[in-house]
C-alpha cells in the first residue's frame, strides 16, 4: 500500500486523493493492458488547459504552438513536443495550434483553438499508418474548434493578429505592431533551431510582430498534475517497479549490464509503455560512481555494487527509480553502511517537507545534514556529504526533469523525485536510492512506495523466483 509521509497523519482530502488514483490496488501484477482513448486524458481536460493559459498569460493576444517535426530518418519514432501534446493530445507530426482569447467584446467566451495539420497523404498513411487529418471528425475528436489544412496557416493567423491587436499600450492612437505567445528560440544555435526558424516566419509574416515566450507560463501549468495525469504517472511509475523486480533476478557475477538492461525494457514494452523515459543507467563497480553512465557494456563482478536508474515513459509521462543492488547478493559491511545512510539521507528529506513551505533546496540541506552528522568517513577522514555530488531531486511530468522552477516551495499537485546518493571513487563504490512523490496538502504520498528500499529487502529481490514469461 502506498504510504503517507510526515509531517502530517492522512486526512479526508487526501484518502480521497488515493481511492481516485487507484493507490490501494497492488502495483506490479495488476498493470492494465488496454489503451486508454486519447493517452488516458479525457477531451474536455485539453479545453480547460488552453483556458488557464489564457487566464496565465492574461493578456488578449493570440498563442501559436509549434508541433514536433517529422523525425529526419522515417525508421525513427516519432515524439510529439510536450506542451503541443498537453494542449492537444494530438500525436501528429508537423501540426501547428493557434488559440485566440476571446475579444474585449465578448471576454467571457472561451477561447477558441484551431489546429493545421498536414494534409491527408495515401503515399505517407501507407508507408507509416494513419495519419490525424484536417476536417471536422478531428476537430470533434479532440474538441477543438476548427481542424485546418497547414496551408491555412498565414492567412488565419494574419486575421487572429487583425483581431487581437496588443493591449498592454491602452493608447489607442498608438500604432503597436501586433504580439503574439510562442516558444522563443534559445541557446547555442537557436536561429537554427524549429523554434528559431519558425519565429523566423512569423517575423516575415507580419513584420514587427512582438513575440512574447510561451516557455514559463506552459511550466507553470504542468508543474500541477491533474487526476488523469497521475493515473498515467501512477502507471508508469507501476511498469517501472516491475522493471527492478525483473532486473534484480538477472544481477549476478559474470552478468553483463547490458542483460540487466534488456530485462528492463522488455519488461517496459510487455506492459505497455511506449519507450524508456531516458537511456537506461546499469552501472556496475567503477560504473556505480558515474551518474548519468548509460553504455551497459561493463560484465558485473563478485563484490560489485550496481545503480540502476530507469523509467517508463506512457503516454508521455514518465517514472525515474533508482536502486542500488549487490551483484553477489550480500552486500558487504561497508556497503550496508553506506546504503543506509543514503536511505536515511531520504527519509530526513521526507521529514522536512512542509506542503506549500518547503523548497527542493530544503530538502537537499536536511539529506546533506544527515549525511555530515553520520561518523562514516571517506580514505582521508571526510563527512560523506562531500561525495553527494547532485541535487535532491527534480519535478516529474512529461519530461522526467519536468519543466518548473526549482526554487519555488513544492506546491500542492506537484510530483518530483528525492534520490540521495553517494559516490566515492577510490572505493568503486556508488550508492543512490531515488522515489517518486505526491506533494499533498496532508504530506507526501510516496508513489513508488510498493518497490523496496531497505538493503534486506533488496537482497530478498534478488533472491525471488524468475518472473514467468507471459
Amino acid at each position: 500500500m502506498h504510504c503517507l509521509l510526515p509531517p502530517n497523519r492522512l486526512g479526508p482530502a487526501a484518502v480521497v486523493l488515493l481511492v481516485v488514483l487507484g493507490l490501494g490496488v497492488p502495483p506490479s501484477r495488476a498493470i492494465a493492458r488496454q489503451e486508454p482513448a486519447e493517452g488516458g486524458i479525457p477531451t474536455a481536460e485539453y479545453a480547460v488547459r488552453r483556458q488557464l493559459l489564457i487566464d496565465t498569460l492574461d493578456a488578449s493576444v493570440p498563442v501559436v504552438v509549434q508541433g514536433a517535426e517529422p523525425p529526419v530518418e522515417d525508421y525513427l519514432r516519432f515524439r510529439q513536443r510536450n506542451d503541443f501534446l498537453y494542449l492537444t493530445g494530438i500525436d501528429q507530426p508537423g501540426a501547428l495550434l493557434l488559440i485566440e482569447p476571446p475579444s474585449t467584446d465578448d471576454p467571457d467566451a472561451a477561447p477558441r483553438a484551431v489546429v493545421f495539420l498536414p494534409p491527408y497523404s495515401a503515399f505517407a498513411e501507407r508507408w507509416s499508418g494513419p495519419q490525424i487529418v484536417p476536417g471536422p471528425d478531428t476537430a470533434s475528436r479532440f474538441g477543438l474548434d476548427d481542424a485546418l489544412p497547414l496551408s491555412d496557416f498565414d492567412a488565419r493567423l494574419t486575421e487572429a493578429l487583425g483581431l487581437f491587436p496588443d493591449v498592454a499600450n491602452p493608447d489607442p492612437d498608438a500604432a503597436d505592431p501586433p504580439a503574439l505567445f510562442t516558444h522563443l528560440a534559445r541557446g547555442h544555435n537557436a536561429d537554427h533551431s524549429p523554434d528559431g526558424r519558425f519565429q523566423t516566419r512569423l517575423e516575415q509574416l507580419a513584420p514587427g510582430i512582438q513575440l512574447r515566450d510561451l516557455s514559463d507560463a506552459m511550466a507553470t501549468l504542468r508543474l500541477i498534475k491533474s487526476e488523469a495525469e497521475l493515473a498515467l504517472l501512477q502507471t508508469a511509475i507501476d511498469m517501472t517497479i516491475e522493471a527492478h523486480r525483473d532486473a534484480a533476478r538477472v544481477i549476478r557475477p559474470g552478468a553483463f549490464e547490458y542483460q540487466a538492461q534488456g530485462a528492463i525494457e522488455y519488461a517496459f514494452t510487455r506492459n505497455g509503455a511506449q519507450r524508456p523515459a531516458f537511456a537506461s543507467i546499469v552501472g556496475s563497480g567503477p560504473n556505480s560512481v558515474i551518474l548519468h553512465y548509460h553504455a551497459n557494456r561493463r560484465q558485473m563482478q563478485g563484490g560489485d555494487l550496481v545503480v540502476i536508474d530507469i523509467g517508463a515513459e506512457f503516454h508521455a509521462y514518465a517514472a525515474d527509480l533508482t536502486r542500488t543492488y549487490p551483484v553477489s547478493g550480500r552486500f558487504t559491511d561497508r556497503q550496508r553502511a553506506v546504503y543506509q545512510l543514503v536511505l536515511d539521507a531520504q527519509r530526513a528529506a521526507e521529514a522536512a517537507f512542509e506542503p506549500g513551505k518547503t523548497t527542493l533546496a530544503d530538502l537537499q540541506r536536511a539529506a546533506a545534514d544527515c549525511m555530515r552528522r553520520s561518523p562514516l568517513r571517506d580514505a582521508e577522514g571526510n563527512t560523506l556529504d562531500r561525495h553527494f555530488i547532485h541535487g535532491i531531486g527534480h519535478w516529474l511530468g512529461m519530461d522526467v526533469h519536468d519543466v518548473g522552477s526549482t526554487r519555488q516551495p513544492i506546491p500542492v499537485g506537484a510530483v518530483f523525485t528525492i534520490e540521495p546518493g553517494i559516490y566515492i571513487p577510490d572505493e568503486q563504490l556508488g550508492v543512490r536510492i531515488e522515489d517518486d512523490y505526491l506533494a499533498t496538502a496532508d504530506g507526501l504520498v510516496k508513489l513508488s512506495a510498493a518497490l523496496p528500499s531497505e538493503s534486506e529487502e533488496m537482497e530478498a529481490m534478488m533472491m525471488a523466483p524468475d518472473h514467468p514469461v507471459p
